[in-house]
């Protein structure tokens, strides 16, 4: 039951981030907008969840939402690709760069708000 849950939020997570980076396409320069903006938010939700369940861990209860919505909602295989379709050395060092960094930031702040709440 727990793996078609996951499933079900799995497919949920895609089609929101398909939606948002419908919404939010590439920038005229290749720069991954509404990609950049999943990952982030999805950086952020995750290190919420964590940080809330920080003595229990990622397990069976928080799967659906963590390795299933979450992880369909995140991508770490369109965020390569624009690295490498990206029509400049310069572009693919901002697509590296930038959602990293912002997406560390919003895990860590994710994560002390979860710990906090």
């Amino acid at each position: 039951m727990t793996a078609l849950v996951v499933a079900l939020g799995g497919g949920v997570g895609a089609l929101l981030r398909w939606g948002i980076a419908s919404f939010l396409p590439k920038r005229g320069n290749g720069f991954p907008v509404g990609i950049t903006v999943v990952n982030v938010v999805g950086s952020f939700l995750l290190g919420v969840v964590v940080g809330l369940t920080a003595s229990d861990g990622i397990n069976v209860a928080t799967a659906p939402l963590t390795i299933g919505l979450l992880g369909g909602f995140t991508t770490f295989s369109t965020w390569m690709v624009d690295i490498e379709e990206a029509p400049s050395t310069r572009v693919s060092a901002a697509i590296v760069g930038i959602p990293l960094m912002l997406g560390l930031a919003a895990a860590a702040a994710g994560i002390a708000m979860g710990v906090a709440g």
